[in-house]
């Protein structure tokens, strides 16, 4: 595949006459792309009025958007298309496909290497493309790629974020959310990350002269199925 600017990943449906966005079941058009010297797929959207574009963002948010049909590609704004950069994604009038997604190594390699080469790079996806390269290569088990990868800990929980738990004893009441120093636990099936458990609360009583404090621990953590498409691939790939 071609180095590019702002490469980012986006899961679409494929089929037998072409590909289709999973959502809204838009057929991408296969056109030809001078500066790709070759055939592949396109969409484009009338404006980024309101919430219209073409959405791509980090492999974690992608994956989000597989089913079984699906496959992960990787996908780059036109150059002469408008478009909204952000730190974890980009949206545009045009989109093109740089490639489906063989290998997760190998599409870390291309992001770094373009970024060195000169060509801008969305931000987390950078990030996530250098850490990459630096996690485990060994043949791992979900639990022991959990364990030993600070970067698969930080892709499970920044998934979970904004998911929250509240415990409730009498007149006391606390919630509390995700957090990155939640701990995760990896568990059976295919589910993706989910809070589970209560918080910490801690509980006055007073009768008349007696009075009582209650210490309840958290029980809060990040529970994940070993075989959630994300961390399955990144086991494939270590």
């Amino acid at each position: 595949m071609s180095m590019a600017s702002y490469i980012a990943f986006k899961a679409l449906r494929v089929c037998d006459d072409g590909v289709y966005s999973p959502r809204r079941n838009t057929r991408w058009d296969e056109i030809y792309v001078p500066f790709l010297g070759r055939l592949t797929y396109s969409l484009s959207a009338p404006s980024l009025d309101g919430n219209q574009g073409i959405y791509a963002a980090t492999p974690q948010e992608a994956f989000g958007y597989t089913d079984e049909c699906c496959r992960l590609f990787l996908v780059i704004p036109d150059p002469d298309a408008e478009t909204e950069i952000g730190t974890a994604g980009w949206r545009t009038t045009c989109a093109i496909v740089l490639g489906k997604v063989t290998s997760l190594r190998d599409a870390a390699h291309l992001i770094v290497a373009s970024h060195k080469s000169g060509y801008p790079q969305i931000q987390d996806v950078l990030r996530w493309a250098r850490l990459m390269q630096v996690m485990p290569r060994a043949g791992l088990t979900a639990r022991e790629l959990v364990a030993q990868s600070l970067e698969v800990r930080r892709m499970i929980r920044a998934y979970a974020m904004g998911q929250y738990a509240t415990i409730k004893i009498g007149r006391s009441e606390n919630t509390s959310g995700v957090t990155w120093s939640t701990p995760i636990k990896v568990v059976g099936g295919d589910d993706p990350p989910e809070l589970i458990g209560a918080p910490y609360l801690k509980t006055h009583f007073r009768r008349g002269r007696f009075s009582r404090t209650l210490y309840t621990p958290s029980t809060l953590r990040i529970e994940v199925g070993e075989d959630w498409p994300p961390l399955r691939a990144l086991c494939q790939t270590s």
